[in-house]
C-alpha cells in the first residue's frame, strides 16, 4: 500500500510530533544527562563501525527505549537493522527518524533503500517524494540527499 503524499503536511507532522514529545521520556524521568546518552549513543555508534551489529542492536535499542523523541537513536536502530537486511524494522525504525526530524533527508533516503531492496518500487518511490518535498536545498546535507535521492529515483525507475 503505497503511502499518499497529499495526506502529509508539515503542519499536521508538527503538530503530532508536539503531541509526543508533550508525554516526555523514560531518560527525563530516570534522571539520565544528555552528557549519558551521548556517552551511550557513541558506544552504539563504535559497536556498528566495528561490525558488531548484535552489540549495537541492544544499545540503540536502549536509547530508543529511554529517550523515543531522538531521530538520531531511530536513525541509528534502522542502520542496524537494514545492514542486518532485516529491511521491513529498519523502514520502520526510518519512518520515525522522518517523522521526529523531517528536515532531515538521510532517513528518508535510507527507507527508500530498504523498500528497493524489499522490491518496493511504489514505496521506494513514495519515500523519495518525500524527500524530495521537505528536503533543504539550502544545506549541504539537502543537497547531497537530493543528488543522492535523484540517483536512487532513476535506478527504480529503471528496474521498475
Amino acid at each position: 500500500m503505497a503511502f499518499d503524499m497529499a495526506q502529509l503536511t508539515e503542519d499536521r507532522i508538527a503538530a503530532a510530533a508536539q503531541a509526543l514529545g508533550d508525554m516526555g521520556t523514560v531518560r527525563e524521568m530516570k534522571g539520565i544527562t544528555d552528557a549519558e546518552m551521548e556517552a551511550i549513543y557513541s558506544m552504539g555508534f563504535s559497536f556498528y563501525n566495528t561490525g558488531r551489529y548484535d552489540d549495537a542492536e541492544k544499545v540503540f535499542r536502549f536509547l530508543v527505549l529511554f529517550d523515543h523523541l531522538n531521530a538520531r537513536y531511530w536513525t541509528g536502530l534502522g542502520a542496524v537493522f537494514q545492514v542486518k537486511k532485516n529491511y521491513a524494522d529498519a523502514i520502520t525504525a526510518y519512518g520515525y527518524a522522518s517523522f521526529l526530524d523531517l528536515k532531515n533527508p538521510k532517513p528518508q533516503y535510507l527507507a527508500a533503500e530498504c523498500f528497493l531492496a524489499l522490491g518496493d518500487k511504489t514505496n521506494a518511490l513514495s519515500a523519495i517524494a518525500a524527500l524530495e518535498q521537505f528536503c533543504s536545498k539550502a544545506t549541504e546535507l539537502g543537497r547531497e540527499y537530493l543528488a543522492k535521492a535523484t540517483a536512487l529515483k532513476a535506478l527504480a525507475e529503471t528496474n521498475a
